[in-house]
């Protein structure tokens, strides 16, 4: 392969979105890779120029859409196994995963959310804090690089 030919590619194992079709770059949060159950780990969520990932914002208003329709974690549904508390989503596959108590066993067991009743559902969280990485070192990592993504983003507007 000729070097002239190379074509970087992204962790999805596809070209980069910012060399192939994006053109216009808004910004970038880690908000998104938390509402999109991405993990926090900035080695995760970091494209190949140092930023967060583009792909974050261009996948955006599909989870929001379906986050939409979903219960929130730690929301009270009805199963046709009981009431269950919910503990995880797969949004893109509109999944479930609810925790059942019976005495003192737990168990759980995954629903598609059509088939769950909600009962009381939990205010979101959307506040970034050191329970939702693995360190704190992780956390202040991220939060510089949304700060190099906004600022960025300023200095590009003028």
């Amino acid at each position: 392969m000729k070097s002239e030919e190379w074509v970087d590619a992204g962790v999805c194992g596809r070209e980069l979105c910012c060399t192939k079709f994006l053109n216009n770059f808004e910004t970038v949060s880690i908000k998104m890779a938390k509402e999109q159950n991405i993990s926090l780990n900035p080695s995760k969520i970091s494209g190949n120029c140092g930023r967060l990932m583009c792909c974050l914002k261009f996948e955006e208003n599909v989870y929001l859409d379906k986050l939409k329709s979903l219960p929130k974690v730690g929301a009270t549904v009805k199963t046709e196994d009981g009431v269950g508390e919910v503990v995880s989503i797969e949004t893109l596959k509109e999944r479930l995963r609810i925790k059942f108590k019976d005495g003192e066993d737990t168990f759980f067991k995954k629903y598609d959310a059509k088939d769950v009743t909600v009962l009381k559902d939990v205010e979101g969280d959307d506040k970034i804090t050191a329970k939702d990485v693995e360190n704190e070192e992780d956390l202040k990592e991220l939060e510089e690089l949304e700060k190099l993504d906004k600022t960025e983003k300023t200095e590009d507007d003028y």
